[in-house]
């Protein structure tokens, strides 16, 4: 419990440098300085998460923990991103902001719930592995998409009170935060799109039926068709701006429920 607790801080506390560094515009012209920084941002959550799944050789479902890879994830999926696309990197303040918070409630719900690992049953364990996986990346790439929308949102916001925005400072314009946000929807639809397959075939090696309707598959689906309805505006009738970005932060939302919300209400609400 001990190297649990100082895993835990540490991971958190590795967040730090590179989100100040951020948010003071590092990330705007990045020096190896900068580079470094995030890597012990990356490197903190990821090294928790392996750490803790190793501890108990299943996968937990604890909210901290549901919490934890999320985070890991996300920073992974960003940090990979950021090193080829610079509208990436320029939405790092939020970015690591929004890493920040999370981390925080991870620590925080840590030991709160205690909800049983999860175990794969005799046959399915390479699928069940698998979907979890792709259930993350989703979450992971919607992530930064949402940063994305919300880096909009405040730039518009700007633009309309004719004050540039000061902090936090560096982010990318509206219409490259848009070009952030296509890319990584289309990104997400086709990762949720197999995710959706994988648990249909988990359903269907156990005679279930192929779509369960409980609130995490409908949290799933409305996603789903939230994106896949932006991508094809945006297609079809160039739709843009202010309505796109909440609705992005709506698909957003439902996947949140969809897998740390679950959490939440399972093992705290419901405990």
């Amino acid at each position: 419990m001990a190297t649990d607790t100082i895993l835990n801080t540490a991971a958190l506390v590795a967040l730090l440098p590179a989100l100040l560094a951020a948010w003071k515009g590092d990330a705007a012209q990045p020096a190896p300085r900068f580079w470094m920084l995030m890597a012990v941002a990356v490197a903190g959550p990821v090294v928790w998460t392996v750490a803790a799944t190793a501890a108990v050789a299943d996968w937990r479902t604890d909210l901290s923990y549901a919490l934890w890879v999320s985070v890991s994830a996300s920073l992974a999926v960003f940090a990979g991103a950021a090193v080829f696309d610079r509208d990436v990197l320029r939405l790092s303040p939020l970015f690591l902001a929004m890493m920040a918070f999370l981390a925080l409630l991870a620590t925080l719900s840590r030991g709160a719930s205690h909800a049983a690992p999860m175990i794969a049953a005799p046959g399915e364990g390479g699928w069940l592995w698998f979907h979890i996986g792709v259930s993350i990346a989703t979450y992971a790439l919607l992530t930064v998409a949402a940063a994305a929308s919300l880096a909009a949102l405040l730039q518009e916001r700007a633009l309309k009170r004719k004050v540039p925005l000061r902090r936090p400072q560096g982010l990318p314009s509206v219409l490259d935060c848009e070009g952030v946000v296509v890319r990584f929807l289309w990104l997400s639809a086709a990762v949720l799109a197999l995710g959706m397959a994988t648990g249909t075939a988990i359903n269907l090696t156990h005679g279930a039926p192929i779509l369960h309707l409980d609130h995490k598959t409908l949290f799933a689906v409305a996603a789903f068709v939230v994106i896949c309805g932006l991508l094809y505006a945006h297609q079809k009738t160039g739709a843009r701006g202010r309505q796109v970005a909440r609705l992005v932060l709506l698909a957003y939302l439902f996947v949140t429920l969809a897998y740390p919300g679950v959490k939440f209400v399972t093992g705290m609400l419901l405990a």
